[in-house]
């Protein structure tokens, strides 16, 4: 059924596979040049997975134990990998001729500013990073530790990091980190995005917990581990979360908000099927 001229439609899916998840999202933006408004996709993943940027080479992946293991998806977006299992990917796919489908920063902000609000609404010190470089520690420096770091023990990252959440972008959505004294945050929701014919595609990923189902030294703190209580920022809980910033991005955007009921299903003209059947081709995922 088309979506509301103006308004944003906006699905809940189930949880899926790497190469479904990436082939629903390409769909989704199929759909929005068509019709000509704002969707959203919100899903989850079925199994811990690592989805790669764009541009990555999958070597850099291959190169690190810690990832064995898990299955491996290239998006169509760029920005950095990501571990997935134990967050929200919100999708979000706008026609080109949308005020938001021009310069990329407008998107990128209007969706996580709406984060921003929702969080601070709940009681979240939430806000935008300027894309500062964050903090890296040191050979054989604990990267938590209880009080301040040992003066010399850390250095800024010089080279971009592997992990989209090792790294800053402006406006990406952070939250101060509990674990040092000297004002670090932590950052909780980072978006990469793709122009593809008609529309521009945009993958944000809220981090809701730490992923336990990886080793230590590529987990990243989510919003449960730094604000609490525990459990009180995972599923299902954290659906409530999504919903708020649902309603604030269409207030952002001026636009009407429609839920659908059922999940998102692809129309004829989005090629889904061979879009599936490409994320899954050992050649999409080694192309760089």
């Amino acid at each position: 059924m088309p979506a509301p001229l103006h308004a944003i439609h906006a699905w809940w899916d189930p949880p899926a596979d790497g190469p479904t998840n990436m082939a629903l999202d390409e769909a989704l933006a199929t759909e929005a040049a068509l019709q000509e408004a704002v969707l959203v996709r919100i899903s989850t993943w079925s199994r811990p997975a690592l989805s790669l940027g764009a541009f990555q080479a999958l070597e850099d992946a291959r190169a690190s134990t810690a990832f064995a293991g898990l299955g491996i998806v290239r998006r169509s977006s760029g920005g950095g990998a990501i571990v997935h299992g134990s967050d929200i990917t919100l999708c979000v796919a706008v026609p080109r001729g949308h005020r938001c489908g021009g310069t990329p920063q407008v998107l990128y902000d209007v969706a996580h500013g709406a984060l921003v609000e929702e969080l601070r609404f709940r009681g979240v010190e939430a806000s935008m990073s300027a894309g500062r470089p964050v903090w890296a520690s040191a050979p054989g420096i604990p990267a938590a530790p209880d009080s301040s770091p040992i003066e010399g023990a850390v250095t800024r990252l010089e080279k971009e990091p592997f992990l989209c959440f090792d790294r800053r972008a402006t406006g990406d959505v952070v939250i101060p980190d509990p674990r040092w004294q000297d004002g670090r945050d932590c950052k909780i929701l980072g978006s990469a995005q793709r122009r593809l014919r008609g529309a521009i595609l945009q993958h944000g990923t809220l981090l809701l917990a730490a992923n336990r189902g990886v080793p230590v030294e590529v987990r990243h703190p989510g919003l449960d581990d730094l604000v609490g209580p525990e459990g009180s920022w995972q599923l299902p809980r954290a659906v409530d979360v999504v919903r708020g910033w649902l309603r604030r991005l269409a207030a952002g955007l001026g636009s009407p908000l429609v839920e659908a009921e059922g999940c998102f299903e692809p129309g004829p003209e989005s090629g889904f099927e061979s879009a599936v059947a490409r994320f899954q081709l050992d050649s999409w995922t080694a192309r760089r």
